[in-house]
């Protein structure tokens, strides 16, 4: 079979989407012969390791270039990204039509990235269509919108309503309609979905390569929250149910950067709570599995997460887990195999922080039991996807 991917985010070992599209490329390139559109700038780097694996005669990197330098990248503002990533689509249209017409291609799948509500460039190729796993569909709780702050409200007050009217028009419409399969990252996402394809509830966060990660036997008291610091993701949060944590020793890691940093630092003095952060900044991601396999708990404060890389790789090295009732990481956490954690639900900020450092107060207490072998992961990503490729594939022959 002859698969046409568009993943605008694919390279290996850089954790979120990124290993999203470079693991649905190694599950397609495991059976099929692949025609990957990328984003040029990361084209070099999986190159490397796709010719360094056996499945490099079966790949094919196209490039596209994004427009923005990775320094543009760092400083660009939600409407700004979607700009360019609107353009980038189009794009993908005009070179996915050509390439169709060289290779005719049997399926064509838009991993990443992959919102229910923006463009899909390929579907411009009349040929059986996989969407997903799809976000967007999760809002944050209304009562925990003071702790996003002045910008972050306007920012995510925006998101929803424009979401909600763009997810029902073409082009993301047209594209959910032509869907023969759509992956959805959770129940709220499968929820907002059009057209009559089969839905597939398959969280992105089981392409995290969880057989590589090392348990660790010894753990510290320590507290890690790993994402950027952006207001959606509340890293306030995770700062104010430290505040009621009961043991003055344990420390809470940010590995992350964002313009929530300035926030977080001022807090932390108000609070008294210097002492007892660190600000890490952006960690490799062996450093940074190293933490969370040695921490107490990863905190996972996150008001609208559809799905959440690091809450698969903390399970999978038997850390626990606090997070939101809410969205993906909830949803993973209920499905992981021995998964230890809590989700709160999200209340008032400060009941939130305070049910929070109780689920804390417990890890402290007891801690975490030895991981043993995980029984899903990118196995069951990889298998979904190609079983995904066998139902659409039949289609085009009708």
């Amino acid at each position: 079979m002859k698969v046409l991917l568009s993943a605008l985010a694919c390279e290996p070992g850089k954790g979120s989407e990124l290993e999203v599209g470079f693991q649905a490329m190694l599950a397609a390139a495991s059976k099929h012969d692949v025609w990957v559109l990328t984003n040029t700038g990361t084209i070099r780097a999986t190159q490397r390791t796709v010719e360094a694996g056996n499945l490099a005669d079966r790949i094919r990197l196209v490039g596209i270039p994004f427009g923005v330098s990775t320094e543009q990248f760092a400083r660009l503002t939600v409407p700004g990204f979607h700009v360019h990533y609107d353009r980038w689509q189009r794009q993908a249209a005009r070179v996915a039509v050509e390439l169709d017409r060289a290779v005719d291609f049997d399926v064509v799948h838009h991993v990443t990235l992959a919102s229910y509500w923006t463009r899909v460039g390929v579907a411009a190729v009349r040929k059986p269509l996989v969407l997903g796993p799809v976000g967007g569909g999760v809002d944050p709780p209304l009562r925990l919108f003071p702790e996003l702050g002045r910008r972050g409200v306007l920012e995510d007050a925006s998101r929803v309503l424009t979401r909600q009217v763009l997810g029902r028009v073409p082009p993301a419409a047209t594209a959910q309609r032509r869907a023969v399969v759509i992956f959805a990252q959770n129940a709220a996402t499968a929820r907002r979905l059009l057209g009559r394809g089969r839905v597939i509830v398959l969280s992105n966060a089981l392409s995290a390569d969880t057989e590589r990660v090392q348990v660790q036997s010894q753990r510290t008291s320590d507290l890690v929250y790993a994402g950027r610091l952006i207001p959606w993701k509340a890293p306030i949060l995770a700062l104010r149910a430290l505040r009621y944590v009961r043991d003055p020793a344990c420390v809470l890691h940010f590995c992350g950067e964002g313009p929530e940093q300035a926030r977080l630092e001022r807090a932390a003095a108000q609070w008294g709570l210097t002492d007892r952060v660190r600000f890490d900044g952006w960690l490799p991601r062996d450093k940074l599995l190293d933490l969370v396999a040695r921490a107490r708990a990863l905190l996972h404060p996150a008001l609208h997460e559809e799905a959440g890389l690091c809450v698969a790789e903390a399970l999978a090295m038997g850390t626990p887990v606090v997070c939101l009732d809410r969205g993906g990481p909830a949803e993973l956490l209920r499905e992981w195999p021995g998964g230890r954690g809590v989700a709160v639900p999200p209340r008032g900020r400060v009941s939130t922080a305070r049910a929070m450092a109780a689920a804390i107060d417990g890890f402290l207490v007891a801690p975490p039991v030895e991981a043993t072998q995980v029984t899903i992961g990118v196995e069951q990503f990889s298998s979904e996807i190609l079983a995904a490729y066998e139902y659409a594939q039949p289609r085009r022959r009708r």
